[in-house]
């Protein structure tokens, strides 16, 4: 979701994802959007695909207000002086915008940036929006290709491209990645695109970066470079979002000169293997009809014209007839030139076929050495997963000498992934505030994007939290604990990851500070904090650096620590039901003897992407017939206890989804996951008096533990020993028997 520009001020406004490109057509025209005042409305027509319900602003085109792109309309006397001006500034120019509709029947543009125009600009022209994952001149990866190529090939998130700029119903014919050669200054790209298909169709934009459902058997790849003249003159390569426009015409022209991906998404190797870089982009007819077996000889390859035929030929099937034949005829040609080339060199063709005959048969013997050719090129890198992260923070906690069990570790991480607001529990001095900042430090994130905000006993709303609208002089005030500049620079970089930390967060009553937090941050999608009124967004002096509403993306982790005495507030159920409430385990004295700290380790960033993948989702309860069954045995057992709350869907939901994110090949089994999820999602509810509390939890004159909700336990015991549980419980019930209460 964009930042709102102030349309809401005087109708209702509905942004729309994605970006649109357009021309401004001639002429303005007076209009008065609030008494008094004076503007002049434009007009711009849409050139590149629109989103669903928008076809009629094709006839009718977008409507803009010049006073929203920075003109003070009343210095303008007449209807054509206003045009003049802005026909010298923005009507030479492409224009990119986001569509919107005003009172839900009028097509109004937000967020409109001026672009370059291409140099030739027929009309009549429509261009296709393709994603450039090249974030602010940054590529992705830090211009790695093969990394990229092989996220490409698996199906694995991209980082950089939001609904901001892409609307998810809309298929892209390529994908674009930016690299820059070694020994030159020019900026190359990398067009992907399907071969047998006319788009990608597996399209998945999230918070956690964007994924295109590729078979890399399908796959094809291509090499522009966009200073070359016949192509800079026609692809519109945005300034403003990660975003670049081609003209639909350009379509077969570059897909003519498409290769495999080959089986190991080692692009680089036969980009650098060759000697005439052109050769690769297919730009002339001559670069075409050169890839021959001569070439292929010379990158050590299998010539490209037969490692592709069979893909090529289903490709060339959808593209124009007229492309077809061209292209027939310069494969004719090609064959003629190697079959000709092959019997002037019989022995020189015989050797070739025979080497690649041997480097298939080792490819396939020893697949591990296929990302490691010959010459020296990077090998395709490894991408972080869960079990090495896991690794990487045990590792952290050793190098610091801080003492924590491998469970805690493991059931702090997965909380963290599937969880809305993860709170540590505990007595002072447990290393609750510590394990944050080792978490971040595993994720190896700057201290920007690791904040850790000291709770007030005074606070009693969120402007204490976030900041408030200074009415009288038109400016928003933030405050001084850095929420609302860290939750803005996350929404305007989404391929990092940020971790906030709310120390101590039950000095004041969580319930009134963090009141918008537990309605927005517990939706999957579209989750806005409101910092001000959107409709006085115009207004307000600093608008650009605080706007009236944040969206706050899955790239941010919400965590808390509290310590539980007489100086502090309780968690009501409305906290309890949307948080992970964790208990760390103290370890043993004796053990503190054995940690030796060592030297910190600078470990590579997290990206949001990389994050995102250790996430599993289900849009069904994650839960076995078993463990539903145990959830309604106890939940019976605390209703009829007399209890007010039982366990709701939400609490099945997400005890389902922490079972589903249990990591594989870890100690920690569904099992512990369960007496966890029971411990730190029904039980940390079970507070009262003795009277409303003895039947679900008693201990005998041995100290033996009774109860209701010990009997389902222990019916239960063949899903879990229910080791935490039955501690929990028993503590409770000791603290009844003596003070007749428990919390």
């Amino acid at each position: 979701m964009a930042f709102n520009n102030g349309y809401n001020s005087y109708s209702s406004f509905r942004q729309e994802d994605g970006k649109v490109i357009g021309r401004i057509r001639t002429g303005v025209k007076t209009a008065s959007p609030a008494a008094g005042e004076l503007d002049y409305r434009f007009f711009v027509e849409p050139l590149s695909p629109l989103p669903r319900g928008y076809e009629e602003a094709r006839r009718l085109g977008f409507t803009g207000f010049m006073s929203r792109v920075g003109y003070d309309c009343n210095f303008f006397p007449q209807d054509k002086d206003a045009w003049k001006a802005l026909e010298s500034d923005w009507a030479q120019s492409l224009v990119l915008f986001t569509p919107a509709l005003r009172n839900n029947k009028y097509f109004v543009i937000d967020d409109v940036q001026k672009e370059a125009e291409p140099l030739t600009m027929e009309d009549g022209v429509s261009f296709i929006p393709v994603p450039v994952f090249d974030v602010d001149g940054d590529p992705a990866f830090d211009g790695d290709l093969n990394k990229f190529c092989w996220h490409m090939m698996e199906g694995k998130p991209l980082p950089g491209l939001s609904r901001k700029y892409w609307d998810r119903n809309q298929r892209p014919v390529f994908v674009a990645a930016s690299f820059r050669q070694p020994d030159s200054r020019r900026k190359q790209f990398v067009f992907f695109s399907p071969m047998q298909e006319d788009a990608f169709q597996n399209v998945v934009i999230s918070e956690g970066g964007a994924y295109f459902g590729a078979d890399h058997q399908d796959l094809g790849w291509r090499v522009v470079d966009l200073n070359e003249p016949d192509i800079h003159s026609r692809i519109v390569l945005c300034r403003t979002a990660p975003l670049c426009f081609l003209p639909e015409t350009l379509i077969p022209f570059l897909k003519e000169g498409r290769m495999p991906v080959p089986e190991d998404g080692n692009l680089l190797r036969l980009i650098n293997g060759r000697k005439n870089g052109n050769r690769a982009t297919g730009r002339t007819n001559g670069d075409k009809s050169a890839r021959t077996e001569a070439a292929a000889e010379a990158d050590g390859q299998e010539p490209v014209k037969k490692q592709g035929e069979k893909n090529q030929e289903k490709g060339r099937k959808s593209a124009e007839k007229a492309a077809q034949k061209k292209d027939d005829s310069r494969k004719q040609a090609a064959e003629a030139k190697a079959r000709e080339e092959k019997t002037e060199k019989p022995e020189k063709a015989e050797k070739a076929e025979k080497t690649k005959k041997t480097e298939k048969q080792d490819r396939q013997e020893k697949p591990e050495a296929a990302a490691a050719p010959a010459e020296k090129a990077a090998p395709v890198p490894e991408i972080l997963t869960e079990k090495a992260f896991l690794k990487r923070l045990e590792r952290a906690a050793r190098n610091k000498g801080l003492l924590y069990s491998s469970r805690d570790l493991i059931n702090f991480h997965v909380a963290l992934k599937v969880s809305c607001l993860v709170i540590l529990a505990g007595m002072s001095g447990t290393g609750k505030s510590g394990l944050v900042r080792l978490y971040a430090d595993a994720m190896g994130l700057p201290k920007e994007q690791a904040v850790m905000i000291p709770v007030r006993p005074s606070w009693m709303d969120d402007s204490d939290l976030l900041g408030y609208l200074d009415m009288k002089n038109m400016i928003y005030r933030p405050a001084d604990t850095g929420l609302a500049e860290l939750l803005v620079d996350a929404a305007r970089h989404p391929e990092k990851m940020y971790i906030v930390c709310f120390d101590e967060m039950n000095l004041a009553r969580a319930e009134h500070y963090f009141a918008q937090f537990i309605s927005v941050l517990e939706q999957e999608e579209h989750r806005v904090i409101r910092l001000y009124n959107p409709s006085l967004m115009p207004r307000i002096y600093n608008s650009a650096s605080y706007p009236a509403e944040i969206p706050v993306g899955r790239n941010v982790i919400f965590t808390g620590t509290v310590n539980v005495d007489e100086s502090t507030y309780h968690f009501s159920d409305k906290i309890l039901d949307r948080a992970n409430v964790i208990t760390l385990h103290q370890g043993k004295f004796r053990d503190l003897a054995k940690l030796e700290r060592t030297e910190a380790e600078n470990w590579p960033e997290v990206s949001a992407s990389e994050w995102e993948a250790f996430r599993r989702t289900s849009d069904t309860v994650a839960l076995t017939e078993t463990e539903l069954d145990f959830l309604d045995a106890l939940n019976e057992a605390l209703q009829q206890g007399g209890l007010q709350g039982g366990i709701g869907y939400r609490v099945a939901r997400q005890m389902g989804r922490y079972l589903l994110n249990i990591p594989e090949g870890t100690e920690f089994t569904r099992a512990d996951g369960l007496d966890c999820q029971t411990v730190q999602r029904i039980f940390t509810k079970l507070r009262g008096s003795g009277e409303q509390l003895q039947s679900l939890a008693a201990a005998d004159e041995k100290g033996r533990l009774t109860g209701d909700a010990a009997a389902v336990l222990d019916r239960f015991s063949r899903l879990s020993s229910f080791t935490e549980s039955r501690k929990v419980l028993l503590r409770k019930a000791r603290e009844l028997k003596l003070y007749d209460y428990t919390f």
